[in-house]
């Protein structure tokens, strides 16, 4: 089975701007989660790139070639912004274009137009294999749609190297008819499937990071940012199963702050907000990882300490009672 060139290309271009309009949607219905934005943009920017490739030579126009030598390698750059950003890391423009003003200043030289599209998919591949290794430094979050994106996006970045390779060892060949199963029609191919699988999995994280976000926002205390009534009896009651099913000891404390109606109505709310703030600063400074802790009530906080026997919580207790007892003063004085 053989393919021509045009063909191969029209169909990535194809998938690419479907990729693209489907990120752009999404982005448009959820303007916070900027990473659509940015993937998407990157899809089009290359379906321009592409475009121009296949119209500059039938138009007789050399400066299309060297503008899409630029947007192909740009497009890379802005999905690795979007990588980034994503986990709310930097990713400054100047790094994200700079493959592609590399690569356009590199098509219009004479000396450097020869070695351009090894340079374009060498840079293709850096941006992508960063962009798969700040998508991988963030795994501690555990949404299941993180692996697939970087699976995805570094076995991309491993065909560009080894379409770089192919044009520097003369299997890829501009003006030659490529079959489906050349070098050529792989890359073409792991294309689509990178397009379209990126597009899918990139929606889906963004929509488990939404729901995770929600779940944790309906669990969690939104004064002192501990867990609230119903979480804490959710995390507690797991707790205590597996101490119960492992057959190690578990406790539980509860603290009820003293006087706490008298600190509102004579210093005003906000001092007794504080008082819970600081509470619950030097309860957590006091708790290990694997404590649970929360407020069950205004001024009303409760901890399972698994593993732990009535002596072990009764000496975390008195720790946390005198240590607070110590900072009250300053927490008063913000009247």
């Amino acid at each position: 089975m053989r393919l021509d060139l045009p063909t191969l290309i029209m169909m990535g271009s194809f998938a690419s701007a479907c990729a693209g309009v489907v990120l752009l949607v999404a982005w448009w219905q959820n303007r916070k989660a900027s990473a659509l934005a940015l993937w998407g943009l990157g899809n089009f920017v290359d379906t321009a790139g592409i475009f121009c490739l296949l119209a500059g030579p039938v138009l007789y126009r050399p400066v299309l070639i060297m503008v899409a030598d630029a947007l192909v390698a740009l497009g890379p750059g802005l999905i690795w912004k979007a990588a980034r950003s994503l986990d709310g890391k930097p990713a400054p423009w100047a790094i994200a274009v700079l493959g592609g003003v590399v690569a356009g200043l590199a098509s219009a030289s004479p000396t450097t137009r020869a070695a351009i599209d090894t340079l374009s998919f060498v840079a293709g591949a850096l941006y992508l294999f960063a962009a798969a290794h700040s998508l991988w430094l963030s795994r501690a979050e555990r949404l299941s749609a993180r692996w697939p994106l970087i699976i995805l996006t570094a076995l991309h970045a491993a065909v560009l190297l080894a379409g770089a390779q192919g044009y520097l060892s003369g299997a890829i060949v501009d003006d030659t008819i490529p079959s489906a199963l050349s070098l050529f029609g792989l890359i073409n191919f792991e294309s689509v499937l990178f397009l379209i699988g990126t597009a899918v999995f990139l929606l889906a994280f963004v929509k488990e990071r939404e729901e995770m976000a929600s779940r944790l926002a309906a669990s969690t205390d939104p004064l002192t940012g501990i867990a609230n009534r119903g979480g804490f009896m959710r995390r507690g009651a797991r707790v205590v199963d597996r101490c119960r099913r492992e057959g190690s000891p578990v406790s539980v404390l509860m603290f009820d702050l003293d006087r706490f109606k008298e600190i509102n109505d004579t210093f005003g709310h906000a001092v007794g907000d504080a008082a819970l703030l600081k509470f619950c600063e030097v309860a957590s400074g006091a708790l290990r990882p694997n404590d649970v802790f929360g407020r069950i009530g205004g001024e009303e906080f409760a901890v399972v300490l698994p593993g732990s026997g009535i002596q072990a919580a009764w000496v975390r207790a008195e720790r946390i009672r005198t240590s607070f007892m110590e900072t009250c003063p300053s927490t008063r004085n913000q009247s």
